[in-house]
């Protein structure tokens, strides 16, 4: 199962609501739908993520691939 870190990294920002990280993004011409930010937020369908959203949000945190996501065996 994988779950989203994306709460605690968007906290390290001080950045408090999906729409503020939308507005973020948007100011480094890194654009993702408020949709797909949710799904990753509330790591529902995550399976269905597009990578090129992924890099854009590792790009924006500086952060790696076991930082925004965490895998458990359940």
């Amino acid at each position: 199962m994988v779950n989203s870190n994306l709460n605690l990294l968007m906290a390290k920002k001080k950045i408090r609501s999906l729409s503020e990280l939308e507005r973020r993004l948007k100011s480094e011409n890194l654009y993702i739908s408020r949709q797909s930010l949710h799904k990753i937020y509330h790591s529902t369908a995550l399976d269905n993520t597009r990578l090129d959203t992924v890099l854009k949000l590792l790009s924006f945190f500086n952060c790696s691939l076991e930082d925004l996501f965490i895998w458990s065996s359940r």
